[in-house]
């Protein structure tokens, strides 16, 4: 039980939205943290980056999430029923290192439509002091939601503090290690978790009844319309007539749908959402932006119309879905739109089950774009079930590894209602990418996608939930299981 007290409040919640990122302390003691950075300092010089093995080989790590900080900023932001992702890795930051380069992080490989809604998020931990000398963590306040980035002219600000900061991070927002140039070691944690339920009512300490900018002022480009609606998604209220502006003359739509197809992505996010507050009125600019013609039509890396105008879609809420439903018969130039269409359509949850017919049937596209994404959508609206669950199950042997695992990820959101999937999850637990002959990976890239898939599915059989998902689970497990103390040096 997580206490309202650990909770976020509005402030911090605030800088979530519109800085992407809130700075935390806990309050483990100086032992503890030697401790962590004496193991990992050992690990590192003797058997070196131990990736996402970093918890069974230092099981102290494991206890950071367990701090009711921690819990209670993952909670506020996520939902109390998020889940951890089995991607983790430790960042060494040596004295002498220079920058690295600024960016986002992908999806081990795979690109993605990034939600501008926290169905995902990161902790960068740091378990000994760091100052700005010591290569600390650089993030661009107000990057999340933009590729086109200009860091002689953003904001930076450097993460440090005492053992024990922690910065909670949208998944999206740009980043870089700094040089070292102290005569010290820097150590940085990384998680990912992922939401599993979209919010009903607030979740953090919430005393403010509508969007209030944060009092702490950073010089970010303004994205008014974008802040609005998250945190309205985070109250539970998005989509409502309330948190719309209805009637707005035509003109006002013309000019916005004329912004949306220019060359400012700052400006034209703007108007994706200030078209989406405008409510019935608005959707057809924002349909015919899906229809935008330009190079990389949705390219995932770069600055995309149709991508905006899906977004701008998700966000005008349920009153779209005959338009998106209408849109997935058109003929695109690049088919690749219909997976835009289908991200959409899945912000409408449960509202766009009329459309889950449809979505099922584009799983035999040839595109993973478009695969992905339809089973992401079938994962959020959920019903119903004796459908959707069936399509995620054949999902979980497609020969792309991150359809296999966005199905796993599905499943474990719809949680109890997919019980029939035991059988197809637990034979997901087991897909060994290393001697598998049917999804051998043909390259690093899909092996980073595809060792995730059985953790994924452990995910799902746990929230699940059944006798028989726990049984799977718990067999898997005890074979599964590490020996910390197990290394090259001493093997038994």
């Amino acid at each position: 039980m997580i206490d309202s007290n650990d909770l976020l409040d509005d402030e911090q919640m605030a800088r979530f939205i519109a800085y992407g990122y809130v700075q935390l302390q806990t309050d483990f003691s100086e032992q503890f943290h030697q401790t962590v950075v004496r193991k990992m300092k050992q690990v590192y010089e003797t058997e070196g980056n131990p990736g996402n093995n970093l918890v069974p080989r230092i099981p102290e790590v494991g206890q950071i999430f367990e701090h009711p900080v921690v819990k209670g900023a993952l909670a506020s932001v996520l939902g109390p029923d998020y889940v951890m992702h089995a991607h983790r890795h430790g960042h060494y930051n040596k004295p002498g290192t220079s920058d690295g380069g600024w960016h986002k992080d992908n999806y081990w490989g795979n690109e993605k439509t990034r939600n501008h809604v926290p169905w995902s998020a990161m902790i960068f931990y740091y378990p000994q002091d760091v100052t700005a000398d010591m290569g600390p963590t650089d993030i661009m306040p107000g990057s999340q939601n933009r590729y086109n980035v200009d860091p002689r002219t953003e904001p930076t600000v450097p993460v440090v503090g005492k053992a024990g900061t922690f910065a909670l991070i949208s998944y999206d927002i740009w980043h870089r290690a700094t040089a070292n140039t102290s005569p010290n070691d820097r150590y940085m944690l990384k998680f990912l978790f992922f939401r599993t339920e979209a919010p009903k009512q607030p979740e953090w300490n919430n005393r403010r009844t509508k969007w209030q900018p944060p009092e702490l002022k950073l010089p970010v480009k303004d994205n008014t319309p974008l802040w609005e609606y998250v945190w309205n998604w985070m109250s539970g209220t998005a989509g409502t007539p309330a948190a719309r502006t209805e009637g707005a003359a035509g003109d006002a739509v013309a000019e916005l749908g004329r912004t949306l197809i220019g060359d400012d992505e700052n400006e034209a996010l703007r108007a994706a959402y200030s078209l989406a507050a405008i409510g019935r009125e608005a959707i057809p600019a924002l349909v015919k932006g899906l229809r935008h013609s330009a190079p990389g039509v949705v390219e995932p890396k770069t600055f995309s119309v149709p991508r905006l105008s899906a977004h701008g879609l998700a966000a005008t809420g349920p009153q779209a879905i005959p338009a998106l439903m209408e849109a997935l018969d058109d003929e695109y130039e690049d088919r690749d739109v219909l997976g835009l269409i289908a991200y959409a359509l899945g912000e409408m949850k449960e509202q766009a089950f009329r459309a889950v017919p449809r979505l099922i049937g584009l799983l035999q596209e040839p595109s993973p774009f478009i695969r992905q994404h339809v089973v992401e959508a079938l994962g959020m609206i959920k019903q119903p079930a004796l459908r959707i669950v069936p399509a995620l199950c054949d999902a979980l042997s497609d020969p792309d590894p991150y359809v296999r695992f966005t199905a796993g990820l599905a499943l474990a959101r719809i949680g109890p209602a997919a019980r029939d999937a035991v059988p197809a999850l637990l034979r997901a637990l087991y897909e060994d990418v290393s001697a598998s002959e049917t999804f051998m990976p043909a390259s690093p890239k899909a092996d980073r996608g595809a060792r995730y898939v059985a953790a994924i599915a452990a995910t799902a059989l746990q929230r699940i939930g059944t006798k028989d998902a726990l049984d799977a689970l718990l067999l898997y497990l005890q074979s599964a299981r590490w020996c910390p103390v197990t290394t090259k040096a001493s093997t038994y």
